[in-house]
């Protein structure tokens, strides 16, 4: 056998074993890759898994404190309401009572006999009065501020206790209500909106709901009462009841059995009592404006937890859209705060 056929033999033959191997090693390298690539799907379906997880149960955590915000929030508001209600209205009927039994008396000519139904009467409720007068005087900032937090602010939808970290710049009180001359006859709360009419032409919305006093020394600022502000309603209430008790000096002399001043006693038969009668019943309106506020407003807080409607209940959709805000049971930055 020549060279040039054993050469060829060899190349023949060795030429197949190349092949073979290099076959070899390449399906290696695409099994390798398939199984790389497979494994890089599971991690990345287990780490997505884990995520959507993750967040699904913080969401469902969120949800929980939110329903027990929402438990604490309503009874809260619930609570100072009741509050509000026995603390104003104890004291406003018992100072009408004194006020009417003292007229009573004096049209009948009883208020010096002891013995007498209206003057009996009205020293069994004298102190009542001056007790219920002394607590409402002590508290009523106080009863101010607590439907401020649990009703004006727990109700108000869009409110954002943090714009800019600083408190509430609202310093209305019964001292700035008398020093801008609050008048307890005519500034009566009202919930009304009506269209301006001018030249028998309606232009723009006016609104009953607020009412912008000025200041009696001259002072160019004003202040704004807001009939939507349980706070403030209170505030005008305890204004007109303090107000009403400094002029009812003869009644309060009548009723603990001190002498009466003649004067006073003459200025309430003669002019007083026409400004009491009416203060009385617009006492009875403030009170009853406050209560629908307050029912008002807890009704609000109850619609500020309620749910967003069954899309949000569909599976995913609820939770993608609480993502920005669309399904939470309460507008937050974040649903996961």
């Amino acid at each position: 056998m020549s060279s040039t056929e054993i050469n060829g033999a060899d190349a023949t033959s060795s030429k197949p074993a190349r092949t073979g191997l290099w076959q070899w090693i390449t399906d290696a390298i695409i099994r390798t890759d398939k199984e790389l690539t497979f494994a890089k799907g599971l991690l990345s379906v287990s780490l997505f898994g884990t995520l959507i997880g993750a967040y699904v149960q913080n969401l469902s955590a969120y949800e929980n404190k939110v329903a027990a915000q929402a438990q604490t929030d309503m009874t809260a508001a619930t609570q100072a309401f009741a509050d509000a209600s026995n603390a104003l209205s104890a004291p406003l009927s018992l100072q009408r009572q004194l006020i009417f039994s003292y007229h009573d008396a004096i049209t009948t000519n009883t208020d010096s006999d002891a013995t007498a139904y209206d003057t009996a009467n009205a020293r069994a409720i004298y102190k009542a009065y001056t007790d219920a007068y002394g607590s409402l005087s002590q508290n009523y900032n106080l009863l101010a501020r607590k439907l401020e937090l649990y009703i004006d602010w727990a109700s108000n939808l869009n409110r954002d206790p943090t714009p800019d970290g600083a408190p509430t710049s609202d310093n209305i009180d019964m001292s700035l209500l008398n020093a801008y001359d609050f008048d307890c006859e005519n500034n009566m709360p009202s919930f009304e909106k009506h269209k301006k009419v001018k030249n028998g032409k309606e232009e723009k919305e006016e609104d009953d709901s607020a009412v912008t006093l000025t200041n009696q020394n001259n002072d160019p600022t004003t202040l704004t009462v807001d009939w939507y502000s349980a706070k403030h309603n209170v505030l005008a209430i305890e204004t007109c009841f303090e107000i009403t008790h400094e002029a009812m000096t003869p009644v309060l002399q009548w009723t603990s059995g001190s002498p009466v001043d003649p004067g006073k006693k003459a200025d309430f038969v003669n002019r007083t009592f026409k400004i009491f009668d009416l203060r009385a019943s617009n006492q009875v309106l403030r009170l009853n404006a406050l209560m629908s506020l307050a029912m008002f407003d807890i009704d609000k807080v109850r619609i500020k937890y309620r749910p967003n409607g069954f899309i949000c209940s569909l599976p995913g959709v609820g939770e993608a859209l609480s993502l920005i805000n669309r399904c939470t049971a309460v507008q937050t930055k974040s649903p996961l705060t």
